[in-house]
This record gives C-alpha cells, structure tokens and sequence, in this order.
C-alpha cells in the first residue's frame, strides 16, 4: 500500500471512528420552565355510565410522573335545552356525573356546552353528539407469509360512512376487554379515508382503517411481537364513536407526537397538542378537548 492509499485509509477509519465514538457522547438537554397550563379531558358519550371530566396542569417534558389533579372546580355540562348535568368532584381532579336508570347525557344532533368555574375564572367549550354508523360485521382469517407479520388470526370491521362530507369517528377495539391503546393502535376516520378531501365520503371504511383493528407490536416493549393479534376464543369489541373535528385533529396531532422518535431526522418539534377549551377572562391558553359522542359496537368471539 502507498503513502496516498494509507492517508486515505487513516482518514477513513478516523472519521468512522470519530461518527461512531460521538454516538456514545451523553447530551443534557436543558428546557426553560413554563408557567403550568390547565389540561381538561372531557370525552363524554351517549351511554348510560357514570361520565367522568378530569382537571390537572401541564408538567416539565422530562418529569417521569403523571400529573396531580385539580381539585375545587365547579364543573357543569349544558345541553342545548338548558338541562344541567353537575359533574361532582370524586376525587383530586375527577368530576363524575352518574345518571340514573337508562339516564344518557343526550341524543344524536343534541349541542352540548361545557362550563369549568376554577380560581375566579371560567372556561367554556361546545361540543355537538354527532352520529355514527352501525357496524355491520366483523371477520376473520388465517394468514400465512405476509411479509413483516407472523402467521395467525388477523380480523376486520365492515361499517358504511354516511352519505354528507364531514363526518369523523375514533375506532376503538377492546381484546377480551381490554382497549388496545398503543399510540400505533390510535384508528380515527374522516368520513370512510383518513383525511379531509379524500373522496371517500359514504363509502365502506377503507382496507386500512378496517384492519387497524389488530392488535400491533412493539419490537422495542413487546416480548411477543412475534405473535399473531388474535387466538380462538378471544373477544373482539369494535366501537365506533363519533368526534367533532376538533377531537379528530386532536388525535391526529397526539399520535404524530407519540410516534415522532419513529422517524428519525425527520421528527417534528415536540408540541402540546391544541384542543378546543378557552378561556372567558382572558388569552390564557387552555389544553385538553370536550367531545360528547354516539357509540356503535359490535362483539365477535373467535372461532
């Protein structure tokens, strides 16, 4: 080997060495505190179950705990006819309204507003029940060789968008009651696609959105990624609840943020993700949404 060829291997292993030694450096990110946000998480729907709205503030990006309640609000939803449901304060930052028999907050095309009297000052949002489609079937099939999944039981939901653009759902599946509530599971539809403007509208659920709901894996948390979703005898529940556009960007946005150390260099700046609460008093920014839903389900045991 020359003198050049040994320059040019010296320079190549010492940037090599150099790329693969800096990988190893520890990085202390520092973040300027901010002043704590209100947080409400009101998914309330049509059941006939105690309905429960939570308060708490936002907390540090790197604070490993989950955050504390707010306590002494008073918390009202109204419906369109003046009808008061008061949310009672349970315990530190939970406020539950539990009807009675056969008692629901509302029905379909019923507008609802949320009130939150805490501190002195008052926050308000509005929510309308939207409608949701009836799920017609769910079914099932034995895979085999599909590149990337393991061999096994994999199941789909049939449901029909309705006819009229502008219409969003939350898919949710349970796997013997239990939600399937990785970020990677979040399923949500505009109209029968996945976006507004997708040419979808009154159409049967697209392919994907009809089989997200299969369990999925995570290689770096699960210990079974290498097992199928579904096993004889196992319950799959498939709701559908209808959202307002403002809980579908929400869901949107969290699952972009939730999965965003998936895509590398190309990850998107952390954010808190908008909702739709405000504040009366003033510009304060409120975080959290308000959604009233109608739910269809379906149950498939399989076999």
């Amino acid at each position: 080997m020359n003198l050049i060829s040994n320059i040019k291997y010296l320079f190549i292993l010492t940037v090599f060495t150099q790329l693969f030694t800096s990988c190893e450096d520890v990085v202390d990110i520092k973040t300027d505190p901010l002043t704590p946000q209100l947080v409400v998480d009101a998914w309330l729907n049509n059941r006939s179950e105690p309905q429960t709205i939570s308060l708490s503030m936002t907390q540090p990006y790197f604070q490993n705990s989950l955050p504390e309640g707010i306590g002494g609000a008073t918390v009202k939803v109204i419906r369109g006819d003046n009808e008061v449901f008061e949310f009672t304060e349970t315990e530190n930052g939970q406020y539950n309204w539990t009807p009675s028999d056969d008692e629901t907050l509302g029905i379909v095309n019923d507008e609802f507003n949320l009130s939150i009297e805490l501190d002195g000052k008052t926050y308000e949002s509005a929510s309308t029940m939207n409608r949701t489609p009836v799920i017609d079937s769910i079914t099932q099939e034995f895979r085999v060789d599909e590149f990337g999944f393991p061999d096994g039981i994999y199941a789909e939901f049939f449901a029909r968008d309705f006819v009229g653009e502008g219409d969003t759902y939350w898919i949710k599946t349970f796997k013997n009651g239990v939600f399937l509530n990785k970020p990677s599971e979040i399923n949500f539809a505009f109209d029968a696609g996945f976006s507004q403007g997708a040419a979808v509208d009154g159409l049967i659920f697209i392919p994907p959105i009809r089989e997200a709901i299969n369990r999925t894996a995570d290689a770096d948390t699960d210990d079974n990624s290498d097992v199928a979703p579904w096993n004889l005898e196992d319950e799959i529940r498939v709701e559908i609840h209808s959202i307002n556009h403002d809980a579908f960007y929400f869901l949107s946005t969290a699952q972009r943020q939730m999965l965003n150390g998936q895509n590398g260099i190309f990850s998107e700046p952390v954010i808190n993700t908008p909702g739709n609460i405000f504040s009366v008093n003033d510009e304060e920014e409120v975080l959290g949404v308000f959604n009233v839903a109608a739910i269809s389900e379906l149950t498939k045991v399989v076999e």
